[in-house]
């Protein structure tokens, strides 16, 4: 870590010590829930599948999710090698879930800001927002619903709740996993503003990094970030994500430039809760 942000990183790490101190019941692993085909979440959440890149030794897995027909997001340390930042036009191939397809395609968008560490040093907020990417593929999924994105000017309430999705490493029983019901922490805490990134108390492992973390309005499942880490104290556990207004311009002009599909504009505001 640069030495300057140091002093920061440690006082928002003391203040995420201190809420998680306080919170009587956080998420922790068992929180997760195969998703099972019969399950109607199932059928809201095939746009979610897995992403690799690399061969080999050098293979990398990860979760990613359809936002057109020819695009997915994911975590940009699913593709960047240590020491360097994710090459546009490297080659990565995404597996739809609850499908026997393999599509290929390339990175068409990512974060130059990011580097991958060779030993990252923890919560680092000038890093989170970057780590992101944005793969075209070769050809278009068809009969699959691509998840929009949150419009970057709609806000989410402190008592929103998220939904976490993502193919787990290292499962007994392998296929997508999901948390329903996490709470938002995404606000200001002891006088440090989080800007830039995406906190909530699901229960996220190894293997759920570019997965999205989704607001339900009842009518659709709508993306307000991508997970890229999991931070924890003791037991309790947190998603830590890029929220989309950090990388929303970038995204939408790669889409609409993109000579494999039609994709239009990614965003949807959520429909206000009649509750």
């Amino acid at each position: 870590m640069i030495l300057r942000n140091a002093g920061r990183c440690q006082a928002v790490l003391g203040a995420l010590t201190i809420f998680m101190a306080q919170v009587a019941s956080s998420a922790q692993d068992d929180d997760l829930r195969r998703v099972e085909a019969t399950s109607p979440l199932a059928g809201r959440l095939a746009a979610v599948g897995r992403v690799h890149a690399g061969h080999g030794a050098g293979l990398s897995m990860a979760t990613g999710f359809l936002v057109s027909t020819c695009h997915v997001l994911t975590a940009g340390h699913v593709l960047a090698k240590q020491g360097t930042h994710v090459q546009v036009g490297s080659e990565a191939r995404f597996f739809p879930s609850g499908t026997a397809l393999r599509v290929n395609g390339r990175v068409v968008a990512a974060s130059q800001d990011f580097v991958m560490a060779v030993a990252p040093s923890g919560f680092d907020q000038q890093r989170i927002p970057n780590d992101w990417a944005l793969i075209e593929l070769d050809q278009p999924v068809s009969g699959i619903e691509p998840i929009h994105l949150l419009y970057p000017g709609a806000s989410t309430a402190s008592d929103t709740v998220y939904t976490v999705v993502g193919y787990p490493l290292g499962q007994v029983q392998q296929g997508l996993y999901a948390q329903e019901q996490c709470r938002n922490w995404s606000t200001a805490h002891g006088g440090l503003s989080l800007k830039g990134v995406l906190i909530a108390d699901c229960a996220v492992r190894s293997g759920m990094s570019g997965g999205p973390v989704l607001l339900d309005d009842g009518a659709q499942m709508i993306a307000a970030g991508i997970v890229v880490e999991r931070f924890t104290i003791g037991q309790k556990i947190m998603a830590i994500g890029v929220p989309v207004a950090a990388f929303a311009e970038q995204v939408e002009a790669a889409m609409r430039d993109s000579d494999i599909c039609a994709a239009g504009a990614p965003f949807a505001w959520p429909i206000p809760s009649t509750r």
